[in-house]
C-alpha cells in the first residue's frame, strides 16, 4: 500500500480560537506488524499549539513489549507509542504515562532516549543539588546506553494495544487484568 496523506482546515484552533490558521495534516500508511496506520499532527501557525498522534485502524489486544538494550545497534530498533501508550525504563526510574495531551510518535530506541533526556534536562533547572546529582547519574546512563557501554530494558505497554516494539528480539505479551487496572 502506498502512502497517502491529507490536509484538513480548521475553522478555529481549539486552543487559541483564532480562525483560519489552524490546520491537521496526516498521512495513512503500512507499518509492518500494524497494518495501516494514521501519523497525523494539527498545528496552528498562530499560537504555535501541536498535537501529534498515532492510530492504527485494526483494534489491537492490551498488549506489553519489552526490549533488553544490550548495544549501540539497539539504538535503531523501532519504537510506535500511541496516545494511549506507556513508557519505561526501569532502570532509569523512567516511566512516561500519557496525560490529556500525550501525543503519539513513531521512533526507534534512541529517539525514545533523546525525549527521555530532554526531559531529565529540563527537570534540571531549578532543582537542588540532590536532584541535579541524580539528573546527571541518568544522563549519563543514557549515554552509556547509546555507546553500547550500559544495558537497560525498555518497556511499552498499551491498554488499547496500539503501542509496540517492532524487532524479534522483542518479547511481546498481553496485559494482565492488574496492568490493566493501573492504565
Amino acid at each position: 500500500m502506498e502512502t497517502r496523506s491529507f490536509r484538513i482546515q480548521f475553522e478555529r484552533c481549539p486552543f487559541c480560537g483564532a480562525e483560519g490558521v489552524c490546520e491537521l495534516v496526516g498521512m495513512i500508511h503500512e507499518i509492518p506488524y500494524f497494518g495501516e496506520t494514521i501519523e497525523s499532527v494539527i498545528v496552528c501557525r498562530r499560537c504555535g499549539f501541536r498535537h501529534a498522534d498515532v492510530m492504527h485502524t485494526e483494534e489491537k489486544e492490551p498488549r506489553r513489549y519489552e526490549l533488553r538494550i544490550e548495544s549501540a545497534e539497539d539504538m535503531k530498533i523501532r519504537v510506535v507509542r500511541s496516545s494511549t501508550g506507556v513508557v519505561e525504563i526501569p532502570e532509569l526510574g523512567v516511566s512516561i504515562s500519557p496525560g490529556p495531551r500525550s501525543e503519539g510518535f513513531v521512533s526507534n530506541v534512541e529517539g525514545v532516549l533523546d525525549r527521555i533526556e530532554r526531559a531529565i534536562e529540563s527537570a534540571k533547572v531549578g532543582a537542588d543539588p540532590q536532584t541535579r546529582e541524580a539528573a546527571d547519574k541518568r544522563l549519563r546512563t543514557i549515554a552509556e546506553l547509546r555507546e553500547g557501554k550500559a544495558q537497560a530494558t525498555l518497556v511499552v505497554w498499551d491498554p488499547r494495544g496500539q503501542s509496540a516494539i517492532v524487532h524479534p528480539k522483542a518479547r511481546s505479551r498481553p496485559l494482565t487484568s492488574e496492568e490493566l487496572s493501573r492504565a
